[in-house]
């Protein structure tokens, strides 16, 4: 106690001074309407600009909730236009009105996240957080916004592995859009945005910018979907046919969203093959 009186008698001339400033300063802005007004637009100005550092820190954190909100909304989306194509072919096989089964519908998607992944080995994978208590079976195949990311290769009870189209055990037959000229996707291992397509025909037109989409020659994957563009066009050395680099559509380095998509007409079509296969 004695040194809180000897710090108030050694400061006492400051003391005054900043009590009679205060004292002043509450007289100025209670009885002067400018000086008032003044002070109180400083002030919100200066609350302003911490309500906005405030707002965008908030949407900053709440953006991996929006994107899993937009994520859902576009599985939604493909569902009902899976839904809506199967409708209006059933319509047009019939002019009969009927009620169509939601089983009608050829695809089903499944929105998934991407938990870990790999683009420097010659066998990359990728992970994601959904697995079969969601619906999820191998060999269902994987898009996302921009295009063909792979095939499902393993499952478990809540994650499944990817086989990526940037490994070099996977294939993909693939066309020039607007066209039936078919080749073969391969990577080379070599650059993850990037892949080889061959035994495309000679006398198919190509140039550098080309869409190349899937063939939908197989079970796996509907025809039409994005795989990428022409980078470079050369000739196979034997001759007969092209083979071109081709830049992929996907960006296996940030990929994070993706839908697995369920062809729910797969088995029949891979049973028929099978039968004509074993009748040759």
């Amino acid at each position: 106690m004695r040194n809180f009186f000897y710090f108030l008698v050694k400061h006492a001339t400051f003391i005054l001074f900043l009590v009679m400033e205060t004292i002043c300063g509450l007289l100025v802005f209670n009885y002067n309407d400018y000086h008032k007004s003044a002070f109180l637009s400083s002030s919100n100005a200066v609350c302003g600009v911490v309500y906005d550092a405030e707002e965008g820190v908030s949407q900053y954190f709440n953006l991996g909730s929006a994107n899993r909100h937009l994520a859902a909304e576009n599985v939604e989306l493909r569902n009902r236009i899976a839904l809506l194509e199967g409708k209006i072919k059933a319509m047009s096989d019939t002019v009969a009105e009927i009620t169509l089964p939601d089983s009608l519908r050829k695809y089903n998607y499944i929105a998934a996240h991407v938990i870990n992944s790999s683009t420097h080995r010659s066998r990359n994978y990728l992970t994601i957080d959904c697995g079969i208590n969601s619906g999820v079976k191998r060999d269902m195949f994987v898009i996302n916004g921009d295009g063909v990311v792979g095939l499902v290769s393993a499952v478990s009870a809540h994650y499944a592995t990817i086989l990526p189209i940037i490994n070099t055990s996977m294939g993909l037959s693939v066309k020039l859009a607007g066209s039936n000229y078919r080749g073969q996707l391969k990577w080379d291992g070599v650059s993850p945005r990037k892949a080889m397509l061959e035994d495309l025909p000679e006398h198919a037109k190509v140039s550098v910018g080309d869409k190349i989409v899937t063939s939908g020659s197989s079970a796996f994957f509907p025809e039409g979907i994005m795989v990428g563009v022409v980078d470079e066009v050369g000739m196979d050395k034997n001759g007969g046919f092209y083979k071109l680099l081709i830049r992929l559509a996907v960006d296996f380095n940030s990929i994070y969203d993706v839908e697995i998509v369920e062809n729910r007409q797969q088995a029949e079509q891979r049973l028929l093959e099978e039968i004509s296969e074993t009748d040759d």
